[in-house]
């Protein structure tokens, strides 16, 4: 992290159901092993969402892969009593990109669906099936708005780092226990790979090295993505970049999602507040509806290269972003208004409460006129946030918004509490310093043995009108588990 500067119709018997879940876990565990060579990115789930009406599944399949063929497809079936057979064929569109040099092409293939129904699917390049020996991935459309079936989702955030050898094993046992955790979709609070967020960065099956291949290596979102849809927020590293097309918007496309929800996807120019240069940068915010919730994914991040006359990044992106004439403030003041009775969620980058001593609180996010004052106003009860490599679990406000840091999907770990005495909102932190080998804690919590301890993803249950957040640790260990 940069210093700031700086989310069928129920028919299933219940034994159907346990053999389908079986489906989508042995899927996820086992992917990557009988796979084409022509295949570079092991096909992903993204933009798994219903109609605003909630009559309609969607759902994007995202792969990579060389360019020995021009024409691309999913062949996709339905999952019917625990066996499923791929016979309807959707074509794809590709854009090219290059990963460590090499002509890649990124694939997309948009399915129409049903909601909360499960579903199996393949990819080809021309004739040749992608996922050769491996099985056929299997996941489950969204549930459909007002449901009351309780289900669970993945939090996870600062991620996508790795060695020289394009390895990190602490990242690989964190989406090892998504991949076994039985979410139905993931979402990230930013930061997704390391260092500038480049196509590099993210990688492929294929290329090592120094910061290559931290997202898209086998040891990775390969073990997940499959069968876990992902929606993730954009941090500010890779926020600037100057791609032909950003590589955030063309990993993780969310087109029905934000359709849906009249969210925003898109380069837009921002200029030219607190003196900072005008840019043309992504703007990334949209919601969708899950049973009784609404998640929000949302933008707050920066560059720490771009911080204005004030050098502050969080100034700058309060000032672009959460005052009340902003187009993403006045987006989700309206779409928090029309959904008065669901529960909400969100997730974004910068947090509002932070004992972090580099990626510190952002004050700009704080008070009644800015961006926590409008989650309180529209009670919004958790916030997830990133950009310090932590957990951190904090006190509700006033209004009983409770905002989590989770920033320990991979990245290097951070310490917690070494400047300045820990905040009083902070109920439950866990750091760890890399120079001195030692965890160190606030709140309630122990300072940590060891590095595995602190990094983690959160498992969040949504359960009528309860949420439960179960942190849980890249050796699948839960801690400071909460229900509200």
């Amino acid at each position: 992290m940069e210093r700031t500067r700086s989310k069928r119709r129920r028919r299933w018997a219940p034994l159907v159901m346990a053999m389908v879940m079986v489906l989508v876990g042995a899927s996820a565990l086992t992917a990557c092993v009988g796979y084409s060579s022509a295949l570079r990115r092991y096909p992903y789930l993204t933009d798994v969402v219903n109609s605003a009406d909630g009559t309609t599944g969607y759902a994007t399949v995202n792969w990579a892969t060389d360019r020995s063929a021009a024409t691309g497809a999913v062949v996709w079936g339905e999952v019917v009593n625990g066996s499923c057979v791929p016979g309807t064929t959707v074509t794809a569109t590709k854009t090219a990109f290059s990963v460590n040099n090499v002509g890649l092409y990124q694939w997309k293939a948009m399915l129409t669906l049903r909601p909360d129904t499960a579903y199996c699917y393949r990819v080809k390049l021309g004739s040749v099936d992608l996922l050769g020996t491996d099985a056929s991935p299997v996941f489950r459309t969204q549930l459909p708005p007002g449901s009351t079936q309780p289900f669970s989702f993945a939090v996870l955030g600062d991620w996508g780092a790795v060695d020289d050898t394009s390895s990190n094993p602490y990242q690989a046992g964190v989406i090892q226990q998504i991949a076994s955790s039985g979410v139905r979709f993931a979402l990230t609070t930013g930061d997704n790979a390391y260092s500038s967020g480049s196509q590099d960065n993210y990688g492929d099956l294929v290329a090592t090295g120094p910061n290559l291949s931290g997202v898209f290596g086998p040891s990775f979102w390969a073990k997940a993505g499959a069968t876990v849809p992902i929606f993730p927020a954009i941090g500010n590293h890779g926020l600037l970049r100057g791609d032909a097309n950003h590589p955030h918007l063309l990993n993780f496309p969310q087109d029905r999602a934000v359709a849906e929800s009249g969210g925003r996807y898109q380069r837009d120019t921002y200029c030219c507040l607190d003196g900072t240069a005008s840019l043309n940068l992504p703007s990334t915010w949209y919601a969708f509806t899950a049973g009784q919730a609404r998640i929000y994914v949302l933008q707050s991040a920066w560059s720490d290269t771009n911080g204005g006359v004030n050098g502050s990044p969080y100034q700058v992106d309060a000032d672009y972003q959460w005052t009340p004439s902003s187009p993403q403030y006045q987006w989700l003041q309206s779409d928090l208004a029309a959904h008065p009775d669901q529960v909400k969620l969100v997730v974004f980058h910068y947090p509002m409460y932070s004992d972090q001593k580099h990626e510190s609180s952002d004050t700009y996010l704080q008070g009644p006129g800015s961006l926590q004052g409008l989650l309180d106003t529209y009670g919004v009860k958790v916030a997830f946030n990133g950009h310090a490599h932590i957990y951190q679990r904090n006190r509700p406000d006033a209004a009983g918004l409770v905002t989590y840091v989770t920033g320990g999907g991979g990245g290097a770990l951070q310490s917690v509490g070494e400047v300045q005495p820990c905040l009083a909102i902070d109920a439950y932190a866990r750091g760890w310093s890399n120079t001195r080998g030692v965890g160190n804690a606030c709140g309630a919590a122990m300072p940590a043995s060891s590095p595995d301890q602190v990094f983690h993803f959160l498992k969040v249950t949504v359960s009528g009108r309860q949420v439960t957040v179960t942190p849980i640790d890249s050796q699948g260990r839960a801690f400071d588990v909460q229900t509200y």
